[in-house]
């Protein structure tokens, strides 16, 4: 071989070694894009599923959320019967004070009565 195949001949390898290449790589790209186009449909149907998890619990947010301000109502009128239960129990203790004070003093007016009928019977 001389010197110009010599040189001539790198050039020609070369050219089937990129060829080669190329189809290897156009073909592995097709297959990557093709195992890509199935987890992508994975993937939009994983989406879609979230989705309508997320729109279900959304609405249950809304359904507890109703339910807490109705609860939170509940509460505050509770604590309003609450307010007027403790003025009435208020009233009805000093009721009670005022009547066993009350008690007290007729049970020493009857006390002096029998006292005095005693005296009177003692005398007579």
């Amino acid at each position: 071989m001389t010197k110009t195949e010599n040189a001539k001949q790198p050039f020609y390898k070369n050219i089937w070694i990129w060829f080669v290449v190329t189809v290897v790589a156009a073909f592995g790209i097709t297959f990557f894009v093709m195992d890509d186009s199935d987890e992508l449909e994975a993937l939009e149907e994983a989406n879609t599923t979230l989705q309508e998890k997320n729109e279900a619990l959304e609405e249950k947010n809304k359904l507890i959320e109703e339910e807490n301000s109705s609860l939170e109502e509940s509460m505050v009128s509770l604590e309003e019967e609450m307010e007027y239960l403790i003025s009435d129990n208020e009233l009805l203790y000093s009721d009670i004070t005022y009547l066993v004070e009350y008690v007290s003093e007729l049970e020493a007016a009857l006390n002096e009565a029998y006292e005095i009928i005693d005296s009177y019977e003692g005398e007579n």
